[in-house]
């Protein structure tokens, strides 16, 4: 009876401790991760950020085979590769973030270029050449490859902070007016703002009805066209492109920069349905490939932003740019009048326009160097800015944006180089 006794309250005891094994378990699976911690991409389990040189077999892998001068697989590289991504990450409220790679290399590479270009004139302009050919060929390869990617808004974020440090404590502000100087903060802070405001706008460009999700008698001007329906739509369309094939004149930038689903859903009171996203679209909404769906009133996708400038934040967009182009010629002016030697150009209200005149000096330490190659950097990218908004100009007077009037300039060549071959072969 004893023994009875006994295996029974070692059964009981042994059922408790895995009951508060199970609930322990449980708990640490619902409970909420700490700053530190993260879900592993690969276990799927938690992991401290402290541990991301721990348990990568692929690493180990790679590192053995290289110095066994053995053949690497290309796989166990990009296993390699995939698992250092997902544990770079920094401590954050509800876990640790993932950081991006393209995030994080302008904070090195923007300062490293400014330093070096602080030598001498010579370094400083062939640094100055190449940042604009990297820039241009990164962004054409973005373009040519639709790639989203936050390395050039982080470009712009370290090149605005980068700026703002110099001129607070290298630039001597001795030499300038406060009111100056507060001038340039309102500026530069509204310039922030209004592009921030683009930045948070974006997602309103979207486009949402999803066709096929709705019903179609819900959907007016969408119904089943019969045969003969579909051959007179044809056959309209077709007179159409025929037409439109032999205009040249400009002022229909708009009507050629729509295509031919548009026109002949204009035409018979349908709305336009995407053939990518396979969303109902307004008038003027075109797809983007880069954010993958349909954009109201589409301009272009801004890559420094990394976001589509459309309907909604258009407006924020243009304000953001101006006022940034007087924000940086500002900044720029006041630093190379007081590290170089200035000249007053007119005294309007009794306020002297100052100019700089001789700064062959600036090289000559490393605060007049930094000052003089972050003053030039801000005027490279005001003519950048300034290229930006005369194009803006030209297509508001024209009445069109920056994809209709694209679309628009292709049609003209391609109907162009048809026509001659066609007069060619007649």
């Amino acid at each position: 009876m004893f023994l009875m006794s006994a295996a029974g309250l070692s059964d009981f005891v042994t059922a408790a401790r895995k009951s508060e094994v199970a609930e322990a378990k449980s708990a640490q699976e619902n409970r909420t991760l700490c700053c530190c911690e993260y879900v592993a991409q690969d276990s799927q389990q938690r992991t401290h950020i402290l541990a991301c040189c721990c348990n990568c077999v692929d690493f180990d892998l790679v590192f053995t085979r290289l110095v066994t001068r053995r053949a690497i697989d290309r796989r166990n590289i990009d296993s390699m590769l995939i698992a250092f991504q997902d544990r770079l990450r920094l401590p954050w409220r509800g876990g640790a973030k993932r950081i991006s790679p393209a995030a994080v290399a302008p904070a090195f590479i923007v300062p490293l270029m400014l330093g070096l270009a602080t030598l001498n004139s010579k370094t400083a302009v062939v640094l100055m050449l190449t940042l604009v050919g990297f820039t241009v060929w990164g962004v054409e390869l973005a373009k040519r490859t639709a790639t989203r990617t936050n390395f050039f808004l982080s470009w712009l974020v370290f090149s605005v902070l980068y700026m703002v440090i110099i001129f607070e404590f290298q630039v001597p502000l001795l030499e300038l007016a406060p009111e100056e100087n507060y001038a340039l903060m309102f500026f530069s802070c509204a310039a922030l703002y209004c592009l921030y405001s683009t930045k948070v706008l974006a997602p309103l460009n979207l486009v949402s009805t999803q066709y096929g999700t709705t019903p179609k008698d819900e959907l007016p001007g969408i119904a089943e066209a019969s045969s003969g329906e579909e051959q007179a739509e044809a056959q309209i369309t077709l007179q159409m492109d025929s037409v439109l094939s032999l205009e040249d004149d400009d002022d229909e930038v708009v009507d050629m920069g729509m295509d031919t689903a548009e026109r002949s859903g204009l035409m018979h009171g349908q709305p336009n349905i995407c053939e990518i996203c396979r969303k109902v679209t307004p008038r003027r909404a075109y797809h983007c490939p880069i954010c993958g769906t349909c954009v109201k009133r589409r301009d272009h996708h801004s890559y420094w932003l990394n976001c589509c400038i459309g309907e909604r934040n258009y407006v924020w967009y243009i304000v953001g740019l101006a006022l940034s182009e007087i924000a940086l010629l500002l900044g720029a002016n006041l630093t190379l009048t007081s590290i170089c030697h200035p000249f007053m150009v007119v005294r309007p209200l009794g306020y002297p326009v100052l100019l700089p005149d001789d700064c062959s000096e600036v090289f000559e330490g490393f605060e007049l160097g930094i000052s003089f190659v972050v003053a030039c950097y801000a005027l490279l990218i005001s003519a950048y800015i300034a290229f930006i908004l005369t194009r803006q100009a030209y297509l508001w007077w024209k009445g069109s944006t920056l994809h209709e009037f694209k679309r628009a300039s292709n049609a003209a060549v391609r109907n162009r180089i048809w026509s001659n071959w066609r007069a060619i072969l007649k």
